[in-house]
């Protein structure tokens, strides 16, 4: 009987381990997550201007080199964000994108996943020709 009770200790004591490790693992990756997402950044290469979190989804101004990257990357990109704004890297968060100098609205990332709009680039376009 107290072979089984040790055993038994021991097995509610491995679950919280484990679960330490999986937090500094998920803080760690976040903490990546935030580095390489203020890379991108207003003060980076701009793929992003602004973040409005007083809203719900969660409203990402995009910058125009977002447009100048292909839609794998741009997708990868929303997915980082998304993660890091539900402080886990297996979980998302629901986000709208807008066009950073119009306030357009350019796509969005949710349960159907990744999507940008179809008139996103007209609209871009039509903001740099009346320059």
């Amino acid at each position: 009987m107290k072979i089984f009770l040790r055993c038994m200790f021991l097995l509610l004591l491995l679950p919280a381990t484990v679960q330490g490790q999986d937090f500094k693992k998920t803080e760690a990756a976040i903490k990546e997550y935030k580095q390489w997402l203020d890379l991108l950044g207003a003060g980076g290469v701009r793929l992003w201007v602004k973040l409005d979190s007083t809203a719900r989804p969660h409203r990402l101004y995009v910058g125009e080199a977002f447009d100048q990257i292909d839609y794998t990357w741009k997708e990868q990109f929303v997915e980082t964000f998304s993660s890091y704004l539900a402080g886990h890297p297996e979980k998302f968060m629901l986000i709208d994108l807008f066009d950073g100098k119009t306030g357009a609205p350019i796509g969005e990332f949710g349960w159907g996943g990744f999507k940008l709009y179809p008139n996103h680039s007209a609209a871009r376009n039509e903001s740099r020709a009346d320059k």
